[in-house]
């Protein structure tokens, strides 16, 4: 019997992605680095290119943009990213496919890491403060296995066809995640910070902080820096802060 969830006519990964106006695909060549690519292509103006890997077991993809606001407000673009991806899978996949969040940038499938979104800003700015580019970026094991420099050996690894999803192509999900993506884009530039913070923080896993495992998670300000405690200290994570970016060991 033929599942309600399968796709009997996948997108072929040989093929171009594709996307809505406003959004351009680029693939880049399998083991190339997709985030460096993508730097490379926003550091020449480039705005809306999604950089993807061939590499069609594991979504590797990278969007490129181009602020006109300061860095404060730009990382926001980095949870956008991650509730796009998390909407995508929710879509695609069997609803018992859990997806949650840990921060700043973990993506868990039914609570096993499956994948990691992250941001890259450019550190010149122009007269008002704001960064000449920025780029999100987002990977995911789909039928593979991220490395372990990718994730940072963290235990309980898995992947979208462990859970299930199999049927679901490279293309498929780049596909949605890039629609997803506009409309949390242009539902943010219309209401601001509040719905994608809210969002986000629905999909929050238990545990959290992946930063320093002894931190006391309290949540995000309204910018959308990490708040935590220290010895009963507060602490404020920024995503502009390279240190909160050290994936555990």
């Amino acid at each position: 019997m033929m599942s309600l969830y399968y796709e009997p006519d996948p997108a072929d990964d040989t093929t171009e992605p594709q996307l809505p106006p406003l959004l351009t695909p680029l693939e880049v060549e399998k083991g190339r680095d997709v985030q460096a690519k993508a730097v490379s292509v926003a550091a020449k103006g480039e705005v809306g290119v999604v950089c993807y890997s061939a590499d069609a077991d594991n979504l590797r993809m990278a969007i490129t943009l181009a602020p006109e606001v300061t860095p404060l407000e730009a990382v926001q673009m980095h949870y956008v990213l991650m509730i796009a991806l998390g909407d995508s899978i929710g879509a695609l996949a069997p609803p018992e496919v859990a997806v949650t969040y840990r921060f700043p940038g973990a993506i868990l499938l039914n609570r096993g890491y499956a994948g990691w979104c992250g941001i890259e800003i450019d550190e010149t700015a122009d007269e008002k403060g704001c960064p000449g580019w920025m780029i999100v970026h987002a990977q995911l094991a789909l039928r593979g296995e991220l490395t372990a420099g990718e994730t940072g050996e963290i235990p309980d690894e898995t992947s979208l066809s462990e859970e299930g999803g199999s049927y679901i192509s490279r293309t498929r999900l780049l596909e949605s995640v890039c629609r997803h993506f506009l409309v949390w884009l242009n539902r943010w530039d219309d209401e601001g910070f509040r719905p994608v913070h809210d969002m986000w923080k629905s999909r929050l896993d238990g545990t959290s902080a992946t930063v320093e495992p002894s931190l006391e998670w309290m949540g995000l300000d309204g910018d959308g820096a990490g708040l935590a405690r220290r010895d009963g200290a507060p602490v404020s994570l920024s995503l502009l802060d390279p240190a909160v970016w050290v994936r555990p060991k």
